[in-house]
């Protein structure tokens, strides 16, 4: 775990962070690039283009949002672990209320500039916060930038 994640670390988890026993409840939280098209269909929708982008410091440019270096630029700044917090706190109240209304599936997407850095970042850095808080959750990442890159369909660009 890098240094951002355990900032972020809660080792405390309340009964209000828990779900129902035999609740299947999945979250989907993905990453993309608003240069690079729509946001993906989500139940939430975050813009975290209010962060510095990692993509005008040259040594973090090709690096990505899965890279300690770009993780520890981003989750450094100012706003950044307020973020995750609220995002946080907001799930933990809304994700035990789901199961009973059958919801078994929700999704997140965060988006920047290119897909490659911050948004990248948040992502993993919000998924392992909900898997250390909600152990009983499935939880995907998904980065879509990142995969049209490692598919060779999409060179870096700014993120």
């Amino acid at each position: 775990m890098g240094k951002a994640d355990s900032k972020l670390k809660d080792s405390s988890t309340s009964k209000e962070d828990s779900l129902a026993p035999g609740s299947l409840l999945s979250i989907r939280v993905s990453s993309f690039g608003y240069k690079e098209g729509a946001p993906p269909a989500a139940n939430a929708v975050f813009d975290v283009r209010f962060l510095k982008n990692p993509y005008w410091v040259e040594e973090l440019r090709p690096l990505t949002g899965l890279d300690s270096a770009v993780q520890q630029y981003v989750m450094e700044q100012t706003g950044a672990a307020e973020f995750i917090d609220s995002i946080c706190d907001m799930l933990s109240s809304l994700l035990p209320l789901l199961p009973e209304k059958q919801v078994s599936e929700c999704s997140i997407a965060c988006g920047c500039t290119g897909g490659q850095h911050r948004s990248a970042t948040l992502v993993e850095t919000l998924a392992n916060r909900l898997e250390t808080r909600f152990p009983e959750l499935s939880v995907a990442r998904f980065h879509r930038e990142l995969s049209r890159r490692a598919a060779g369909r999409d060179g870096a660009g700014s993120s």
